[in-house]
């Protein structure tokens, strides 16, 4: 009966451990919410490490709708706060729904819709690089620490949108020196101001929650109709 009830809690302490499990956190733009602000802190990694001596911070600014509300307008200045030599060559993220078009200005000139990142993150929605290349890398456009690049990008969706959710945010670094794994790299990006986390469990960890707290109410009441057994001598 105690065996049973320490496992029914240690699946509950593996559920809670779960739920609490780092997530790539999301932001929500809502269409009449016009000046709203958040930001976005992008740590460093090379060679699928980890490498804190780059890294980056963005600022977006929700500036309002234009083509009927079918397109979504935001300033950005990204900072490149690298402790080490590092070009900021690049940034992007995903959206909900997907974007049909993207178009950029100022620090950054070139904009792609569905393309590849590199260090294993996989294929964002949009992105956006400077002077030549892909989002993969290429070109020699962006800029070294600690210089700011500012701008305004608009993204444009088949329909109108009452809000637009981000997530999946990412920069790309390159000509990178001083640190081990190689000279180029990515910054992941998290949610630090102005965020509407969505970090909802999947279906299969709410299916363990439900098994564990099931487990755990049942060794509760077997413990308790145990105890009104009479003992016998």
């Amino acid at each position: 009966m105690i065996e049973r009830y320490l496992q029914s809690v240690a699946i509950l302490g593996a559920m809670v451990v779960a739920l609490t499990a780092p997530a790539r956190a999301a932001v929500i733009v809502n269409a009449a919410n016009v000046g709203y602000n958040f930001s976005i802190d992008y740590a460093g990694q090379v060679g699928g490490a980890a490498t804190p001596q780059i890294s980056a911070l963005g600022n977006y600014t929700f500036t309002g709708l234009s083509n009927g509300g079918l397109t979504y307008n935001f300033d950005y200045a990204l900072t490149n706060d690298s402790t080490t030599t590092a070009r900021l060559s690049g940034f992007g993220f995903n959206t909900n729904p997907n974007a049909g078009s993207a178009v950029v200005t100022g620090a950054f000139n070139n904009s792609y819709i569905s393309s590849n990142y590199p260090e294993g993150f996989g294929t964002v929605d949009v992105c956006f690089t400077d002077s030549g290349g892909s989002c993969a890398g290429g070109g020699n456009g962006g800029f070294y620490n600690p210089d700011v690049g500012t701008g305004s990008f608009a993204l444009t969706f088949a329909q109108v949108m009452n809000a637009v959710t981000f997530d999946s945010f990412v920069t790309r670094f390159q000509s990178i020196s001083g640190v081990s794994g190689g000279t180029s790299g990515i910054g992941i990006g998290s949610v630090v101001q102005g965020s509407t986390p969505i970090t909802a469990p999947e279906p299969a960890t709410w299916l363990m929650m439900m098994g564990g707290f099931g487990l755990m109410g049942w060794a509760i009441r077997r413990e308790k109709a145990m105890r009104r057994i009479p003992a016998r001598f």
